[in-house]
């Protein structure tokens, strides 16, 4: 669960402003099929794309903000929930009060 901070990319704006066009899934496709297509030895890491380094980190900066975003949605959900009982029990406690002597 990730309430505040995020992980923020440091690259290029140009590059963040292409990354952002074409989108996350299309950018994780391209960046599978291409390791996948390059092939990886077992054991041995070989860079598919140039700026791989750059892809990784705006990948994982995007993921963070989607787990924040669904971390405070759950949040919000939980605090909501007790409200709602609160309020409900807070209804119903003077017709308990004289249903029980």
């Amino acid at each position: 669960m990730r309430w505040f901070r995020i992980r923020k990319a440091n690259i290029d704006p140009t590059l963040r402003e292409a990354y952002e066009q074409y989108g996350v899934v299309s950018l994780q496709l391209d960046y599978a099929v291409k390791k996948y297509l390059r092939g990886m030895p077992e054991g041995e890491r070989t860079p598919a794309h140039q700026d791989d380094t750059a892809l990784l980190a705006w990948l994982t900066e995007q993921y963070d903000r989607t787990e924040r975003k669904e971390t405070w949605s759950l949040t919000l959900l939980v605090v909501i929930t007790v409200f709602m009982v609160v309020e409900v029990l807070s209804l119903f406690y003077p017709a308990l009060h004289w249903l029980i002597p």
